[in-house]
């Protein structure tokens, strides 16, 4: 639990920001279908975006390490990362580059369906990250594992910064290759997956992954989230709220968890809960970071859950 003389933590993700183009449509199309949408509105995104928001909104420090292009969307993704409390020092523009964005089709059950339209701007390389990114921070976050080279390029510089560092694993970013998403999964403090991802790479590398990282996290939408540590299995249950939208409720998860665990000091039965939590209170908007909820938010759903934070 938190403590009046903790250090306070720093926090830098590393990885996409972006626009979302949000759709609402009746139903997911299946393969080969067609459906009916209409344009909701346009809205910052991307993972490492909102990982970073979600710890801003909590009351955390934190930075982000990524690229955008040269057009009138960076400027729009970084005016709203800056206003709500990211330092955005180490975003990088790319001359000729369209800035990152993602079509969100959100269904009538708040279910969504991401199309990724790829740019150089996507993530940064490793040549990109310099040892000054990573001056004071406590902690590094990842949120691709797709470049094997990023990944060993984050943990050697947060290491050498003496930093924690995280990678959130997603099956379309996940290498192909064994060899590659080995490389690009070793090393890391902690592992977070979902349990299509954490499959995919179980059945891919055919070993048991709590091997590859200290903390394996799995999220496991309304069932909640896992976590295997070196003090054993924690399981917290999920909360049932209505849901707008889950685009970047797995992001909100993260930025929670870690804030919790690392500038809060909580166990990680608590964390897990703390992040469920907030969590489930992302998805009551439109949007990944329209609804990121307040520490205050999420103590009070706690509390009316019978848990309150201390």
């Amino acid at each position: 639990m938190p403590t009046a003389s903790m250090s306070v933590a720093q926090f830098l993700t590393v990885g996409d920001l972006d626009v979302d183009v949000l759709i609402a449509v009746d139903q997911l199309p299946t393969q080969d279908g067609k459906v009916n949408g209409r344009l909701i509105q346009r809205v910052p995104g991307g993972m490492a975006a909102n990982v970073a928001v979600a710890i801003a909104q909590l009351g955390g420090i934190v930075a982000i390490a990524g690229r955008v292009g040269e057009d009138a969307e960076a400027s729009f993704v970084l005016d709203q990362l800056k206003a709500r409390g990211v330092d955005t020092r180490h975003v990088k523009p790319l001359p000729g580059a369209n800035t990152f964005s993602c079509i969100s089709l959100i269904a009538a059950d708040g279910e969504k369906s991401l199309i990724k339209l790829m740019t150089d701007a996507y993530c940064p390389t490793a040549e990109d990250l310099t040892p000054d990114i990573f001056l004071g921070v406590t902690h590094a976050h990842l949120t691709s594992a797709r470049d094997p080279d990023l990944c060993r390029r984050v943990v050697a510089l947060a290491k050498a910064a003496g930093a924690s560092c995280s990678l959130d694993v997603e099956s379309a970013d996940l290498p192909r290759i064994a060899a590659d998403a080995l490389a690009a999964l070793q090393g890391f403090d902690i592992l977070l997956f979902n349990r299509a991802s954490r499959k995919a790479a179980a059945t891919l590398l055919g070993t048991n992954l709590p091997t590859l990282a200290p903390v394996i996290i799995t999220t496991m939408g309304l069932d909640g989230a896992a976590a295997t540590c070196p003090d054993g299995q924690h399981h917290a249950p999920g909360f049932q709220v209505p849901v707008s939208d889950t685009t970047g409720a797995g992001d909100c998860f993260a930025g929670a968890l870690l804030h919790a665990r690392i500038a809060q000091q909580r166990d990680w039965p608590d964390a897990l809960r703390f992040a469920n939590a907030a969590a489930a209170l992302s998805v009551q908007g439109l949007g990944a970071q329209t609804a990121l909820p307040s520490l205050d938010a999420v103590e009070a759903l706690l509390a009316r859950h019978g848990k309150p934070l201390l």
